[in-house]
């Protein structure tokens, strides 16, 4: 009957060397990976395991079923590839371990399939394999890392996969068992071998060195395995699933808990970043997307996201050591010594980094809490924020213009469409949140008449706070003043309390994220939607008519706190189909939209050309404005119109459109406006 021999051909001292180099070698394994361990026991504690029936989910989902990695065909079939036939390999080894150690199980009919599925999946790690040796030799792409370690590693776990066969295929031309087809890959060696006629005696040699070398690598492989090498992420990429936070919001950031008392105000030293993003350092694969999707690194700025996680690894493999010991780090270790500033500020905070990393890795955190920093210690916002942020202090919006103004928008509309105030009616179904941009900026302006009509074309309840309206600070947030938002939150929260309504209609992402996301944090639970969810549903209800197509070629810019905060993709469109104008979507659309490059406070302030910190540069790439890059993406579809969800998108493009010359060409208009024109 077919059964799996257990050692066969191999003496007893290379049985008893085997297990006690395997055995030291995981010994050595565990140690180092305790010890990677304690150094994210540096940071401040926040690594809890609440729900872990959903955090095992989230593993299953990203480390198991690998959804973000297959979104991309060559490498999602590589890594998956690679990935199965690791655990189906490993997870072989295991029942033959049991099998020889404590009770027979492969026999018969198991045995056949047992032999038969290690086989296949042995194809698929070459197959695997060979894609990884292809990728990384040959078409060499700029995203990866590019070092001998990561090839050392692909070099290892062939020869631990060829040595593994060899063996099998030795084995089986000696034995010749009647089962022998059930080993495919095996078999087919072993018919090599007797085709031409080596001895059995040189066989069986061949056999017990290969086996030997086998093991020798399988224990390498244990012992560099928790150190800086392609293999790492196997232990801490699922780690990082699981601790990764279930109950915040993707749109909102970690506050700064009892602010006024707090001893920690951002991040300026190593031991002041969460444990959370130290093992974020830890779990990065170095596959490159956020590299690839940053538009920062595309505009030439110096600031590539997956080489800000490298360098907080390094930082901490380097200085947690010592602050295990009871050392002290030097005040300030991070900014001027890791990062520059400019690096920090480079970020538009647009999530597209966190959208494609496999393991959750949270960019966005880890820049914001060193701005937390710079701005809430050193004082040091970049350039002409601190300009913005001393105008909401002073006069309520950053554009600096008196309260008293901010409902001067409203006198260019006739007196049959009135804009009723909170003030006055006290409750109303919908509380129009204009926002600073929708009261102040000449191109929001026109979005906010547009949404005027659009209300009173469908008899909307609404009411706006007008005067009583404040900035809520969303861009102070990202630049790291965590004080002045929280102080303003707390004012506005005594606001809103004072008045009855069913939903707050937002036409600023930036403001639908912030009351939507992060008000909840604070005690402010409101049901919010953005201008174009509500305008869709107008429209899908048939509260709303449009009887004048629109003309035109246009297509459809996503905002970042729209899109990829909120996933909102759907309702700008239907809006805007509505208008009868033919839309055509950009190539880098929806999830994968291009920011516009206002985004985290840098709407108020120019990054200034620099060459500091040439590792996150691209080297030979001029800086350029990210609003230019995208509006030049937009015009290559050969439209006449950019529609817009936000703002500030508007602001960002329309001013691209100024620097390049083209607004004669191109416009950029506000869904709003649109869907007011068709009414």
């Amino acid at each position: 009957m077919p059964a799996r021999p257990d050692f066969w051909n191999i003496p007893p001292w290379a049985i008893a060397l085997m297990y006690l180099s395997l055995g030291l070698a995981a010994l050595a394994m565990v140690a180092q990976l305790w010890e990677r361990m304690r150094l994210w026991r540096v940071g401040r504690p926040d690594l809890v395991t609440d729900q872990w029936l959903w955090r095992f989910a989230r593993v299953v989902k990203y480390a198991l079923l690998q959804v973000k990695v297959a979104r991309r065909a060559y490498a999602g079939i590589m890594h998956l590839a690679l990935f199965w036939a690791l655990v189906v390999l490993l997870g072989g080894t295991a029942l033959a371990t049991v099998d020889t150690d404590f009770v027979e199980i492969l026999t018969g009919d198991v045995y056949r399939v047992y032999e038969f599925v290690l086989d296949g999946f042995s194809l698929f790690l070459t197959l695997g394999l060979g894609m990884a040796m292809a990728r990384r030799w040959l078409e060499r792409p700029p995203q990866l890392s590019h070092t001998t370690r990561f090839s050392g590693g692909l070099v290892i776990l062939f020869w631990i996969m060829a040595t593994g066969l060899l063996v099998e295929g030795l084995r089986l031309a000696v034995q010749q068992p009647a089962w022998a087809a059930w080993s495919p890959v095996g078999n087919l060696i072993a018919q090599v071998l007797r085709a031409v006629h080596l001895p059995e005696t040189t066989l069986r040699h061949w056999h017990l060195a290969l086996w030997m070398t086998h093991w020798g690598l399988v224990a390498l492989f244990f012992v560099i395995l928790p150190q800086d090498t392609l293999y790492l992420h196997l232990v801490t990429a699922p780690l990082n699933l699981f601790f990764s936070d279930l109950e915040r919001p993707r749109g909102a950031l970690v506050p700064i808990e009892n602010l006024e008392e707090a001893e920690v105000l951002g991040v300026g030293r190593l031991d002041e970043f969460p444990a959370s993003t130290l093992l974020d350092a830890d779990a990065c694969t170095e596959c490159g997307r956020c590299q690839q999707a940053c538009p920062a690194f595309l505009a030439g700025r110096p600031l590539n996201p997956k080489q800000l996680i490298l360098d907080i690894r390094a930082h901490l493999w380097s200085a947690g050591p010592p602050l295990l010991d009871g050392g002290q780090p030097p005040a300030d270790d991070l900014i001027g010594g890791v990062f520059q500033q400019e690096t920090l500020w480079a970020c538009t905070t647009c999530y597209a980094c966190v959208h494609e990393c496999p393991v959750l890795i949270q960019h966005v955190d880890a820049i914001v809490g060193m701005r937390r920093h710079l701005t809430l210690l050193q004082g040091k916002p970049y350039g002409a924020l601190q300009q913005a942020l001393v105008q909401v202090e002073r006069t309520g919006n950053p554009w600096g213009q008196p309260p008293g103004d901010r409902m001067a928008w409203a006198s260019s509309l006739p007196p049959e469409l009135s804009v009723p105030r909170m003030a006055e009616r006290k409750a109303a179904d919908i509380l129009y949140w204009v926002g600073c941009a929708g009261s102040f900026d000449p191109n929001a302006q026109r979005t906010t008449v547009a949404m005027v009509k659009i209300l009173h074309a469908a008899n909307v309840d609404f009411a706006v706070l007008g005067e009583e309206e404040f900035c809520n600070c969303e861009f102070a947030r990202r630049a790291g003043n965590e004080y002045l938002y929280q102080l303003v939150t707390e004012r506005i929260l005594d606001t809103l309390g004072k008045y009855t309504f069913n939903r707050i209609l937002t036409q600023c992402p930036h403001c639908f994220n912030t009351l939507k996301n992060e008000y909840p944090q604070f005690g402010g639970v409101f049901q919010v939607v953005h201008h174009s969810q509500f305008i869709a549903e107008l429209i899908g209800s048939g509260q709303l008519q449009l009887r004048h197509p629109v003309e035109g070629r246009l297509t459809f810019h996503d905002s970042c706190y729209l899109g990829r905060y909120n996933d909102v993709y759907a309702a700008p469109r239907l809006a805007l189909y509505a208008t009868g104008a033919e839309l055509i979507e950009m190539a880098r659309s929806r999830e994968k939209g291009l920011c516009c490059g206002g985004g985290g406070a840098n709407a108020w302030f120019e990054l200034a050309p620099t060459q500091a910190v040439s590792a996150h540069k691209q080297p030979d790439v001029p800086l350029r404005h990210i609003q230019e890059i995208r509006l030049e993406e937009a015009m290559g579809h050969d439209v006449s119109a950019v529609a817009t969800a936000c703002p500030f998108c508007t602001l960002m493009l329309d001013s691209a459109a100024q620097s390049l010359g083209v607004t004669d060409q191109v416009a950029v208009r506000d869904i709003a406006e649109l869907v007011a024109e068709a009414l």
